[in-house]
């Protein structure tokens, strides 16, 4: 073995090989002493087999550092769909609470609690008023859920943002805990759907009546400026929350078993239109209580709706929002219809509200009472020039030949039995109101409200409605006077 090899061999040894090479090292030029000639040639057997054990080791690192090295798990893409919420506004971190996101499904909490303190007087016959906690006065108290999955097929139908949706909505009242309607979990919403900017918003289940979501922004000043395809709404339990009533539908305020479409068309022109089945029976596979059409009569309860607005119409210096609607509803087999027409003006921290209602309702048992015709109208105006808002309304709802419940109250439009009508009176219900809200933060405001009603000719006031109090014909007030203070928290 040639020095050179040797030194080799030496780079290539461990520690303990290298000081076994530097022995041999020594050793070699005594190879040719033949007492030792034995010896030498067991330390150069040994060596040589060291060398090969370390070239082998060698080899397996150099191969185990060419392979590649396994990537990391890649976290699935977001989906483009999920981008939006389910009114195809870009989603954005707001007051619901996120519990499931994987990027192709998401799941959020929300709700809405408000604790209203009040005084309103006329509420016995011998006129006693009644202080303390009531039903809220602006907001339904509510926990709801929306539900939203991406479709991957919509890439291959041209609609790469499509999506089923749904909103499960509950309501339930702060003084007691009890819910808003006894035994039903979601009585607000119940719907599931189908969304995208070129299809638009289809829904179906319970849900809002499409009139009351585009007449919201001109029914009192509380709603939003514009009409959009989510769901509005006017206040709840007040002395002129009844101007919603004329849209309604068979089944109140809210649709059962419906099939709503909306679509913004170019961000100024929204569409809708509406139908409901029937309602009011059992009919149908499985137990659907009273939200099912009634056997054998399917076009009793059912509902027709078309709606159009007009978003943001430039007047120099001021906006124009306006909308339009037609409401029918088959109770009974009497038809009740109205028109509706109104809008706001919004001009810097100023906002005017006006509207006007055409309604009228078949009475009696195949109209034997005659058609109630009501023309009644409302306007409201608002300033909010910072963290304060101020308010004030008047509205009019006026009723000819309008009919009586069995315990002789006026009956609110599109509610009630019209069939049961023997009575009817002309007469109207005048309402004026105001609130002075301050914002605490994004998600909590407190207010100071104020309302006062009175009637006229023969409107009688009296139901569970927020709409009065009533001891029997002839015995209820002409006027009714509340207070109230409160404070609500969205999350």
């Amino acid at each position: 073995m040639s020095k050179a090899d040797i030194a080799g061999a030496r780079r290539r040894l461990t520690p303990l090989a290298r000081l076994i090479g530097l022995a041999a090292t020594v050793a070699i030029p005594l190879a040719a002493l033949p007492a030792h000639a034995d010896e030498l040639s067991d330390l150069k057997a040994q060596i040589q087999l060291l060398n090969q054990r370390l070239a082998d080791i060698e080899a397996k690192q150099s191969k185990a550092a060419a392979a590649p090295v396994a990537a990391a798990p890649v976290a699935p893409a977001r989906s483009a769909a999920l981008s939006t919420d389910q009114d195809g506004r870009p989603a954005k971190d707001d007051t619901a609470l996120t519990l499931y996101d994987n990027g192709k499904s998401s799941l959020s909490i929300y709700g809405l609690v408000e604790a209203t303190l009040s005084s309103v007087n006329h509420q016995t016959v011998t006129g006693g008023t009644v202080n303390g906690f009531q039903v809220a006065y602006f907001s339904g108290n509510r926990l709801g859920f929306d539900i939203q999955h991406a479709l991957d097929v919509g890439q291959s139908w041209d609609m790469p943002d499509l999506k089923v949706i749904a909103k499960l909505e509950e309501e339930f009242e702060l003084p007691t805990g009890n819910m808003d309607t006894a035994n039903v979990s979601f009585n607000r919403d119940a719907w599931m759907g189908l969304y995208s900017s070129k299809l638009g918003k289809l829904t179906f289940g319970r849900q809002n009546t499409l009139t009351r979501d585009f007449t919201a922004n001109w029914g009192d000043p509380y709603g939003g400026a514009e009409v959009t395809t989510k769901e509005g709404g006017y206040s709840n339990v007040n002395n002129f929350k009844q101007f919603i009533f004329y849209s309604a539908g068979a089944s109140g305020t809210r649709y059962n078993s419906a099939i709503e479409w909306k679509k913004d068309l170019d961000g100024h022109w929204l569409v809708g239109a509406a139908y409901a089945f029937g309602s009011g029976g059992n009919g149908g596979s499985g137990d659907v209580g009273s939200g099912g059409p009634i056997a054998g009569d399917t076009s009793n309860g059912t509902g027709q709706a078309i709606s159009v607005a007009y978003n943001k119409l430039d007047l120099g210096g001021a906006e124009l929002n306006l909308n339009a609607s037609y409401d029918r509803a088959n109770k009974n087999q009497l038809i009740h219809e109205a028109t509706l027409i109104g809008g706001n003006v919004v001009s810097g921290p100023w906002r005017f509200n006006a509207g006007f209602v055409h309604y009228t309702a078949e009475q009696g048992v195949h109209n034997s009472a005659g058609t109630r015709t009501d023309n009644s109208w409302t306007t409201s105006l608002s300033f909010r020039p910072n963290a304060f808002e101020y308010d004030l309304g008047y509205q009019v709802m006026k009723g000819q030949h309008a009919g009586f419940s069995g315990g002789g109250v006026t009956l609110n439009p599109f509610l009630g039995n019209t069939a049961g009508v023997t009575a009817t009176a002309d007469g109207s219900k005048r309402s004026l109101y105001g609130a002075i809200r301050y914002r605490l933060d994004r998600q909590t405001d407190f207010y100071f409200a104020a309302d006062r009603f009175n009637v006229t000719g023969g409107w009688v006031v009296g139901d569970a409605l927020g709409n009065g109090l009533h001891y029997g014909a002839g015995q209820t007030y002409k006027n009714e006077t509340e207070f109230a203070t409160g404070l609500r928290f969205k999350f």
